[in-house]
């Protein structure tokens, strides 16, 4: 079912950074020409790389031709990595104004993260080519589906939001709401926290951060390992996917084990646009069991009958 579900995302909320900051616009419009860009993925893999792409021709024609080209081209020599993974190509037609992209079935072998990302990578790239306003997946003829088995549908530039993260001065403030533990370890406490960040960094990823650097409130209690992991953390189809190294459940300390799962899902529901958290652990994400009963991979829902009411 994970599988399934990572395969057929929906149109996601998607965002690399994610929401809270102001949303910084690319203005492609530089002097008198317009700057045109090809997208690639960054070597750590969260995020997507530009690089400057200068048409000999600007016309939809040509640009749409080179473009697919560039993109179904491995370059090895790059230090990004190509958008695209080994084996997966695609090609295109066009319906009026909408650009429709076919995958062959490699696509459906991806990550959910990698797919994320191809998703965006691909639209942001083909939606600066004049006359194309939208566009839409298919995979071997077939509209590419969402978790609840209907076609995704086309993708505009409303669809994918992102910071560029040029400006290394660029920070934003966020105020979070943390769910720590009580002395007992068996219900959560609320901690509010203001964090100054780097929009370059994914929201949900700041989140887990202060969730692991542990309360500053007194009587609050950590629930995560400082010394975690986070392999991924991903917000699409209104679902946040939490990938932690072997850490995070080899963490013993005395309170109930339901605390560290509810934890990371009522920190992040609180404050991303999502409704369920599904947390995996390690590379091979073999481990199915959080503790003796939590079950990993399920998608969990906020638990506010663990929460402390507030005086």
């Amino acid at each position: 079912m994970k599988k399934k579900i990572c395969l057929i995302l929906s149109v996601l909320l998607f965002s690399i950074i994610g929401a809270g900051c102001t949303i910084e616009v690319e203005d492609a419009q530089k002097g008198k020409g317009k700057s045109y860009y090809i997208y690639e993925v960054s070597q750590d893999e969260n995020g997507l790389q530009k690089e400057s792409y200068v048409p000999k021709e600007e016309t939809g024609e040509y640009m749409l031709k080179d473009m697919m080209q560039r993109l179904n081209h491995k370059d090895t020599d790059k230090e990004e990595l190509s958008l695209l993974p080994d084996g997966v190509q695609m090609n295109y037609s066009i319906e009026d104004s909408t650009l429709v992209v076919n995958f062959n079935s490699k696509y459906s072998e991806m990550s959910c993260a990698r797919e994320i990302l191809v998703r965006a990578g691909v639209v942001k790239t083909f939606l600066q080519v004049p006359g194309i306003s939208a566009v839409r997946f298919t995979v071997n003829n077939s509209d590419l589906l969402d978790s609840k088995g209907q076609p995704v549908g086309t993708m505009t530039a409303d669809t994918f939001s992102e910071f560029s993260g040029n400006e290394t001065d660029a920070y934003c403030n966020s105020t979070f709401t943390l769910y720590f533990t009580d002395k007992e370890g068996q219900h959560l406490v609320k901690e509010s926290r203001t964090v100054r960040y780097k929009r370059s960094i994914p929201r949900e990823r700041v989140i887990l951060e202060q969730l692991m650097k542990g309360p500053m409130e007194k009587g609050h209690y950590p629930t995560l390992p400082e010394n975690a992991e986070i392999l991924n953390v991903t917000v699409a189809d209104r679902i946040c996917y939490v990938a932690f190294d072997g850490v995070f459940s080899s963490y013993a300390q005395d309170i109930s084990e339901q605390i560290p799962i509810y934890s990371v899902v009522n920190s992040l529901l609180d404050s991303l646009d999502a409704d369920k958290v599904q947390i995996s652990v390690g590379e091979d994400k073999k481990e199915e069991l959080f503790g003796k009963k939590m079950a990993l991979y399920r998608f969990y829902e906020r638990n506010d009958e663990l929460v402390v009411p507030e005086k």
